[in-house]
């Protein structure tokens, strides 16, 4: 697979099949994926993969949390999406609960679709990602890096994922489950497994902006 082939094929997997990806396997993507580029080579990404029953305490954790309190991530989620952005967002929230075939106005539909998020969709690993701190945003662009090679990596190797900021919005659940040190802030969270095309939610396709929505060409 080339890498334009992976970046058109790549998309966000919502639904896993519950068979487990062999170790030797996992193995071979995070290899991959560590070849991504970071500032000074620091390569700043903290990552902790679960599987079997481990990923099963942790799903039990975040869904305990959310229906127990707010989200506290150690990273606040953006509060306000001006424009361009907030279209973005909805329409891509569109598009998936269209897929989903949920109503707008069927609040027990879009919850109990929220709560997926938080049991992982199902998938058999979820990889929580954390950094250090002490770093700031050029540290989170290299995390960015990383997890764009992992999703390439991911989609040519025949693996799903989905990159969730719900995966890290209860922490303490996290830590209560994982060694996270308070001294890394969880970042977010991946779901990883293979992909389970009968779900309907894994029909979502999300469209693009042109290259000049983004791109301002000079000389």
């Amino acid at each position: 697979m080339l890498v334009h082939e992976a970046l058109a094929e790549r998309h966000s997997v919502r639904g896993f099949s519950r068979e487990p990806v062999p170790r030797d396997v996992l193995q071979q993507l995070l290899a991959r994926a560590q070849q991504a580029p970071s500032w000074c080579n620091i390569q700043p990404w903290r990552v902790w993969l679960t599987s079997g029953d481990v990923t099963s305490r942790l799903v039990a954790a975040l869904v305990a949390a959310s229906k127990s309190g707010a989200p506290s991530p150690d990273l606040a989620f953006p509060g306000v999406y001006p424009e361009p952005y907030d279209r973005h967002r909805k329409e891509c929230g569109k598009a998936l609960y269209e897929a989903m075939g949920i109503a707008r106005g069927d609040t027990q539909g879009r919850y109990d679709a929220w709560m997926r998020n938080l049991q992982a969709f199902g998938a058999p690993h979820v990889m929580i990602v954390a950094m250090d701190r002490r770093f700031a945003t050029y540290a989170a662009l290299d995390i960015g890096c990383w997890l764009q090679s992992l999703w390439l990596a991911a989609t040519e190797m025949g693996l799903g994922m989905c990159a969730q900021a719900s995966l890290g919005a209860f922490p303490a659940a996290v830590r209560a489950v994982l060694p996270v040190p308070n001294e890394l802030a969880i970042l977010f969270g991946v779901s990883l497994g293979y992909e389970d095309a009968s779900v309907a939610a894994n029909r979502c396709r999300t469209t693009r902006a042109p290259v000049e929505d983004n791109v301002t060409f000079v000389g």
